[in-house]
């Protein structure tokens, strides 16, 4: 296959540099800078603009994790309302 017939689909250009740093900063098992660093080589990014995203993406999620701490229990239970809302609509918009 070309290319550009297997990258058919992935984001390009700016949306490229947004979708890793929100997959990043994303407080997820599986979703940090080691990851951000093979999906940035996987979109052909270049070192500079994949590094600035994984680091932003970083920088975010720490922001998220110390919001949702300082937040205590109310923090945790808008973790999982924030989780269960997404699970629930990632089930209901599934395809077979």
């Amino acid at each position: 296959l070309a290319p550009r017939k297997k990258l058919a689909g992935l984001p390009t250009g700016q949306s490229r540099w947004l979708a890793l740093t929100l997959f990043v900063g994303v407080p997820a098992p599986g979703t940090g800078g080691w990851t951000g660093a093979i999906i940035g080589y996987l979109l052909g990014m270049g070192f500079g603009e994949a590094m600035s995203a994984i680091v932003s993406g970083v920088i975010l999620a720490g922001v998220i994790m110390t919001i949702l701490t300082l937040a205590g229990k109310v923090g945790a239970l808008i973790a999982l309302g924030a989780l269960v809302l997404f699970g629930v609509g990632a089930i209901a918009t599934a395809k077979d």
